[in-house]
């Protein structure tokens, strides 16, 4: 018998790729343990014991003084994902009474979408941190760090240098909700400066916390430290090494993602570990200590203390945050069993537990609580309806850095101009569930061709379009362009467009004249290879024409199939 917690990856049991943790041991069942053992089997088969809970409750756990518990339902009390679709390394602050939340946007823009709670459960979107892309940066827009600090609010973000790394830069605003000030890079390392986090130590001194990204270049990963100024905008001083990776344990290649949480006079320090993104994943978090900033560190024994369960993949890279009645949560980003890297890393929370030895516990070591179970019904009730009325966008709209679009929305419609160089403009949306319906109403008068696609990378893409006097769907990849269907389509004043999914990693276009009666696009068809390696997909609008033209639009709905 062994303490191993069974690992389920798309609906196939394993074991966990993590070595046994030293706060755990195999055991040698004396009389007494098979004699629970016997009795757990015989309640089991009663019905009034799940088997698992017993076989957890016998296993001799070291320290004995520590209380880490076993496994609760995993939908006890949770609701996550707190932020459905990809928002991965999601930030988190609490001001006065209200939470502020940011997450990696990678190369889709409006960069870092903020959204505001009074509760943490429930989101508004508030807008975007940078409504225009800072033009020092190309692109790879990971990892906010909000902080609030001397009467303001400041992000300490990741972007790619233009030919140049991957570096850490600093923006300010007087509110959460912005406008932000960008003041540029303030770090720059050769190998890749990423993942900040902010901090003052025992000193009240400020430091940056942040990862060499030395794994892109097949080195170790140190976290360092780094005094900042007092304006909080520039470093000072040298770097201290706090943590490196450890190739021989669960961490492999990589740490990363710091925050650092301050507990009863200690200094945690929570970490993630190993590949973080797509099918081949293995992240998970793991935690270290420290009475002073810079050290010694102490790993947790029971490391990684947040894990893959069955309703959870590669989970990890996230922030601690204490309500105003004393209530420590833990937000994170991970891959759910069902849909996995076709929805991209959600937003999820767990609260903080601490057990008696003064470690930090998320969901008793059982992984993330909450969410859907291969094979199982989603508890997820998300949907997407947009008629176009308002004057502004819904905050949620998002385009390619690199293929910005020129749009108009209001009294029902939305225009979306074609590009000036005949490449498609895209304007779209995260997926919210696996199982999914989209539908657009396009008004054919127009001069360019209204569509409806799904985009994984700036050129990989799936696409429904009106061409000419056709329906064509096609797939782009890289500079190709495959046409997989045609039908002829010519003298419609209006059309409507849908793609479905069932969950299974494919999708089903479609068309309708009436929006009633709706006739497939061709066969399903597999979207393995669609989303790029850390991003999910989005679905949403795309222009395709001549120079100057543009495509009109009456409605956009994304709705949860499975509700």
């Amino acid at each position: 018998m062994s303490c191993k917690e069974p690992n389920v990856i798309e609906g196939k049991a394993k074991f966990a790729n993590y070595p046994q943790v030293s706060g755990f041991r195999r055991v040698t069942m004396s009389p007494t343990g098979r004699f629970k053992l016997l009795s757990a089997i015989a309640m089991q088969r009663l019905g009034l014991l799940p088997l698992l809970l017993s076989l957890v409750a016998i296993c001799e756990h070291i320290p004995a003084q520590s209380t880490r518990g076993t496994r609760p339902p995993l939908s006890a009390g949770m609701a996550n994902p707190i932020l459905p679709g990809d928002h991965p390394d999601p930030a988190l602050v609490r001001i006065g009474n209200t939470y502020w939340m940011a997450s990696t946007s990678g190369d889709w823009a409006p960069e870092f979408p903020l959204y505001r709670s009074t509760d943490l459960r429930h989101w508004t979107a508030t807008g975007a941190v940078f409504p225009q892309t800072p033009e020092w940066a190309s692109g790879s827009f990971w990892a906010p760090e909000l902080v609030a600090d001397q009467g303001r609010v400041l992000v300490y973000y990741v972007g790619r240098k233009r030919d140049g790394p991957l570096c850490i830069a600093v923006a300010t605003a007087a509110h959460a909700e912005g406008p932000y000030t960008d003041h540029g890079p303030i770090l720059c390392e050769s190998d890749g400066s990423i993942d900040p986090s902010f901090v003052r130590d025992e000193h009240g001194q400020p430091f940056l916390i942040w990862k060499e990204d030395g794994n892109s270049e097949g080195k170790p990963t140190p976290i360092w430290a780094q005094p900042l100024s007092g304006d909080l905008l520039h470093l000072t001083g040298s770097k201290t090494q706090l943590l490196v990776n450890d190739p021989a344990s669960w961490e492999g290649g990589v740490v990363e993602g710091p925050y650092i949480f301050r507990h009863a006079g200690r200094f945690y320090l929570f970490y993630a570990g190993n590949a973080c993104c797509g099918t081949a994943c293995h992240y998970a978090e793991g935690v270290a200590r420290a009475g002073h900033l810079f050290g010694p560190w102490e790993k947790d024994p029971a490391n990684p203390i947040i894990r893959p369960n069955a309703a959870w993949k590669c989970p990890g890279h996230g922030t601690a945050v204490e309500t105003p009645s004393g209530t420590d949560y833990f937000l994170y980003h991970a891959y759910p069993a069902v849909g996995t890297v076709y929805l991209g890393r959600e937003s999820v929370l767990d609260r903080i537990t601490w057990s008696t030895d003064s470690w930090p516990v998320i969901n008793a070591g059982f992984g993330t609580g909450g969410g859907s179970l291969p094979g199982g019904t989603a508890p997820r009730q998300n949907s997407f309806i947009d008629e176009f009325q308002q004057p502004l966008p819904d905050p949620e709209w998002k385009w390619p850095i690199v293929y910005a679009p020129a749009f108009h929305v209001g009294n029902g419609h939305l225009t979306l101009e074609a590009s000036t160089n005949q490449t498609p403009v895209f304007l779209g949306r995260s997926l919210m569930a696996a199982a999914y319906v989209a539908t657009v109403g396009v008004d054919a008068t127009g001069d360019a061709e209204g569509s409806l696609g799904i985009i994984g990378g700036t050129r990989s893409e799936l696409v429904l379009a009106k061409h000419g006097g056709r329906l064509e769907l096609w797939r782009v990849t890289g500079a190709a362009r495959d046409v997989l269907w045609r039908k002829e389509f010519a003298g419609r004043s209006m059309s409507w467009l849908r793609v479905s999914s069932t969950g299974n990693a494919e999708a089903t276009f479609s068309y309708s004249l009436d929006r009633k009666h709706w006739t497939n696009a061709g066969p399903a068809i597999n979207l393995a290879g669609l989303p790029p390696w850390d991003q999910g997909l989005r679905i949403g609008l795309v222009s395709d024409g001549p120079a100057g033209t543009q495509a009109t639009f009456v409605h956009f709905s994304l709705l949860d199939a499975k509700n």
